[in-house]
């Protein structure tokens, strides 16, 4: 069970990081990791013309790379004549050459021991798909501790694509939970992944998959659908608010007693797009895995395949995602149905009864909660704590201007939420 580990300190996540390091020849000492840790934070609270300084910095020697490898699958080292002194200032002057979705700073010891920059590395963009949605793989894992400079305070430490620590304000934290691992929200939209399935079970699907390998791709992908909407959402700045609510004359009608949507949509076929695409996706994954395959299987079919068909229906798939990203930018909220119809958008909810109080899960199930006032949390929080509070069935999702995403719904009868890993 994967539960939300207790807060951390720096000599604790320096420990940590030169423990990971130790092993290389040259390695930094503590006093140097953590003398790069202040600097890539207080890089953080600058600006470069304007723009806050975002910037990926690794901790690895020149040797480690090759010179003949490159994105998508591997790593591109550009590495220059002359090593950089690791400053701000020098952080600063790079972050627009090293773009954060897909490139890093390299640093590692010179001869006296301190961090120089040694050069830029194009990883490309697809180390994303773990986080934002994306059918394709996510290319070697670089052994080495990556720190992100996320936004002005805020750090994020990654050994490969795990994420170690989280330091944002005074606080530094382990990392939180995935919530789109857990059994509880998969619970609540299985029966309507299990129904899409049925629907052409038997009229198109290939009999290559069974009912519950289908329903388990359909699963995983779906995952990386809301992961891209959400990942959207948070790049724009803007944040915003998405609520599922039961399908049919149960959604409509607490729709209509709850929400004030100032744009409401015909319930019409151009709603169930989702749907049509989703089947339209495990269609072809059917077709193009052997007899027997398991989800798992169909699953890495999906991601690594070149077939032109499926690249054509993921570029749908995920241009339905910018779409409805693209409704949550309008105040308001954006609902939605179980089977992703949209049932309108800039929404207002209207519940006449105060939240004072709910819990913060600290386990992927719900288990381990933790009492937590609302006082200080913005509107589209708590409106959506007094939807949840009289419609048990909803999912909502809540993205803040400063990223942070909570998924929050009602665990009987009692509003939950759970804080979301972020990159």
């Amino acid at each position: 069970m994967s539960v939300l580990p207790a807060p951390l300190d720096l000599a604790t996540l320096i420990t940590r990081l030169n423990g990971l390091l130790e092993v290389h020849p040259g390695a930094p000492g503590e006093d140097q990791l953590r003398e790069a840790c202040n600097v890539l934070y207080s890089s953080s609270l600058l600006k470069e013309e304007g723009r806050p300084v975002r910037a990926r910095v690794i901790l690895a020697p020149p040797d480690a790379f090759s010179s003949a490898e490159g994105p998508p699958d591997g790593t591109h080292a550009v590495r220059f004549t002359t090593s950089h002194p690791f400053t701000t200032n020098e952080i600063k002057r790079l972050s627009p050459a090293a773009s954060f979705f897909h490139s890093v700073v390299a640093v590692w010891p010179g001869r006296d021991g301190s961090f120089r920059i040694w050069g830029v590395l194009n990883t490309g963009p697809r180390w994303m798909n773990l986080v934002a949605g994306g059918r394709k793989p996510s290319g070697a894992e670089i052994p080495y501790p990556i720190i992100h400079v996320r936004d002005p305070g805020w750090l994020l430490f990654y050994q490969g694509y795990q994420l170690l620590a989280e330091w944002r304000g005074r606080e530094i934290n382990g990392p939180r939970l995935d919530v789109f691992h857990s059994k509880l929200l998969n619970d609540r939209f299985a029966p309507h992944r299990r129904g899409l399935v049925e629907e052409v079970l038997n009229c198109c699907l290939p009999s290559t998959m069974g009912l519950e390998d289908y329903s388990e791709l359909a699963r995983l992908i779906s995952l990386q659908f809301i992961r891209r909407v959400i990942n959207l959402v948070r790049t724009s700045g803007h944040g915003g608010s998405v609520v599922f609510l039961p399908e049919g004359e149960a959604g409509l009608d607490a729709a209509t007693r709850w929400i004030d949507c100032k744009y409401t949509a015909e319930a019409d076929d151009a709603g169930l797009r989702y749907r049509h695409l989703m089947q339209s996706i495990i269609l072809r994954v059917g077709e193009l895995a052997p007899e027997g395959s398991t989800a798992e299987q169909a699953w890495e079919i999906f991601r690594s395949s070149a077939d032109e068909q499926l690249d054509q229906l993921e570029e749908a798939f995920f241009e339905l995602a910018r779409f409805l990203s693209d409704l949550m930018q309008v105040d308001g909220v954006l609902v939605l149905d179980r089977k992703v119809r949209v049932i309108g958008f800039g929404g207002e909810i209207r519940v006449d009864r105060n939240v004072f109080q709910v819990s913060q899960s600290l386990d992927l199930e719900a288990t381990q909660l933790a009492d937590w006032n609302v006082q200080g949390d913005g509107t589209r929080h708590r409106s959506v704590y007094r939807l949840c509070s009289v419609e048990p069935e909803v999912i909502g999702f809540v993205i803040s201007q400063d990223s942070n995403v909570r998924l929050i719904v009602n665990v009987d009868d009692s509003v939950v939420f759970w804080m979301h890993s972020v990159v």
